[in-house]
């Protein structure tokens, strides 16, 4: 949730007393949704961290057929009065246009997990758990190893790294609020990477804003380029936050489409706090394809890339390694 040390630590020792038997399962290999370990949904959320000129249909036409377009204005606002106030795209605006239509598409494997720090890795609880998370990553990696992972509630991306033995293979981008990205170095080469802030806590459960992580890579081999996103979505789960559910999903689709270059793929994972009934996923339906959706929490993790049906090789859930948060993975030609 990018809380501090101190933070941690003092919210931690308000806890310990209630967190007692979920500090004693430390050997646990696994902490399962119904054990004391588990954090209530009340605890999980409190530390938590102009018209077109063109008609709609000429519009998707034109983005599935002829390459991504810039953003298209309905002229309309949300989140008014608000930071993260936002225009809101035309009724056709998508990023749906898949380069693996033309067979000139990518293979890539993804994933997306919420590490719940404070609990599986903080010193006065779990501290690590053995290395539980890491080790899920490394028993999904194998075979075909992970391209781009995403990962929310994490403080420290290198040790999940070495949990997983896999120092040195993968770099690491760290950002605000407790997001991080990391990549396979061998195939793919950084070329940009950044932050934007797409939303923020109400105020009975206010831990800050949040932001969408970006950044596009360009593969060694094949010069094949896209941009991976990761999000951590605002408090109390399901609101949207302060900037409301559209506001959050315009914010994103903002981020990708400000920093984005032409042709290129798109992958945006995290932990939304917003499941699938909501508008903020319903409207991010509409501009890209969700691919894997959790069940963790009513299904708040999710999975959109631009390409889906057919280019869509394989999705798993693989279950929760010692997180309050299942990982999720996907192997997408995009």
């Amino acid at each position: 949730m990018g809380k501090t040390v101190n933070l941690l630590a003092s919210v931690s020792l308000l806890l310990i007393g209630a967190s007692a038997d979920a500090a004693a399962q430390g050997a646990a290999d696994v902490c399962l949704p119904d054990t004391e370990c588990m954090m209530s949904e009340r605890d999980h959320s409190l530390l938590q961290v102009g018209a077109p000129s063109m008609s709609a249909a000429d519009l998707d036409e034109l983005s599935l057929a002829e390459g991504p377009i810039e953003w298209s204005s309905s002229g309309a606002t949300v989140g008014d009065g608000h930071w993260c106030q936002t225009s809101a795209p035309s009724d056709g605006w998508s990023l749906k246009h898949c380069s693996a239509d033309s067979d000139a598409g990518h293979e890539i494997k993804v994933l997306t997990y919420n590490l719940y720090w404070w609990n599986l890795f903080g010193w006065q609880f779990r501290n690590g758990n053995g290395g539980s998370a890491g080790k899920l990553i490394a028993s999904t990696g194998q075979g075909k190893p992970y391209d781009f992972m995403g990962f929310q509630e994490c403080e420290d991306v290198d040790r999940v790294l070495q949990d997983a033995s896999l120092t040195g293979q993968y770099g690491s981008i760290e950002a605000e609020h407790a997001i991080a990205i990391a990549y396979r170095k061998v195939a793919w080469e950084l070329l940009d990477h950044g932050m934007r802030e797409v939303a923020e806590d109400k105020p009975e459960q206010w831990w800050g804003k949040r932001g969408a992580q970006w950044a596009r890579f360009r593969h060694k081999s094949t010069g094949y380029a896209l941009m991976f996103v990761n999000h951590h979505g605002a408090l109390p789960v399901g609101s949207g936050g302060k900037c409301g559910l559209l506001g959050t999903a315009y914010n994103i689709l903002h981020a990708i489409t400000s920093h984005r270059q032409s042709g290129e793929g798109v992958v945006l994972v995290g932990d939304f706090n917003s499941n699938e009934g909501t508008e903020e996923i319903k409207e991010l339906d509409r501009r890209l394809r969700r691919i894997n959706t959790g069940t963790s929490f009513g299904g708040v993790d999710h999975i959109f890339t631009n390409c889906g049906g057919v280019h869509v090789v394989e999705t798993r859930n693989l279950g929760n390694g010692g997180s309050d948060h299942d990982a999720l993975d996907a192997v997408v030609r995009l």
